[in-house]
């Protein structure tokens, strides 16, 4: 994808990923920082193909600071990875891709006969979630703003996995984003939900590395 389209395809995550969980961006630098807000961090600082220097340079607002994070996309997130950091800049994970699709019906898989499942539903988001009596076997978030849907908290219970409940979770919110008008579909997949995004007909466009201050 050429850099303009990467770069739009990214503002559509970060602006379906903000409205699903009801956050907030701002901009930084000329880079979106989203104010996330969880455990795990308070911003995060996202940039595509910005250049290792220009990178480098960027680490300055995460530099120990344990609560801020930095995660840049690009086709290849190596010069990034190998570039030199502080001792206050830590590496957080660099298995993560950028992945899109266009939406397309799916065939829902069968739940199992021990498998209930329940919907929750807020202003920003839809949740479902199966269920084996109190025990939670997967779940999963979907959102739509205007034609893109986000998925997000896609899970499976290790207890449940190997089941093909992943699939049939991504079938379904997919079913709800084509309901709620949604064509395309965009969202940050780690290194072991990939596979199954793939097998349904997603595209990996870019990687992802995040770094944190220390």
């Amino acid at each position: 994808m050429a850099l303009n389209d990467v770069r739009n395809l990214n503002d559509q995550w970060i602006a379906t990923w903000t409205h699903l969980r009801g956050i907030e961006a701002s901009e930084l630098d000329g880079w979106p920082l989203v104010h996330v807000g969880s455990p795990s961090r308070e911003t995060e600082l996202v940039c595509v193909e910005p250049g290792v220097d220009r990178f480098l340079e960027l680490m300055r607002h995460i530099d120990g600071d344990p609560r801020a994070m930095l995660t840049v996309a690009a086709h290849d997130v190596g010069p990034y990875l190998t570039a030199p950091r502080p001792a206050s800049v830590r590496l957080d994970r660099d298995d993560e891709a950028l992945m899109s699709t266009h939406l397309v019906d799916l065939p829902v898989p069968p739940l199992e006969a021990d498998l209930t499942f329940r919907w929750d539903v807020d202003d920003h988001s839809v949740t479902y979630t199966l269920e084996s009596g109190t025990s939670v076997a997967a779940n999963g978030t979907v959102a739509v703003l205007g034609q893109v849907a986000t998925f997000d908290r896609i899970e499976t219970t290790p207890a449940f996995q190997r089941r093909g409940l992943g699939r049939h979770v991504m079938a379904t919110l997919t079913a709800q984003a084509m309901g709620r008008g949604a064509t395309h579909g965009v969202l940050a997949a780690s290194a072991q939900g990939r596979p199954l995004y793939t097998s349904l007909g997603w595209q990996t466009r870019l990687e992802m590395l995040s770094l944190m201050g220390a």
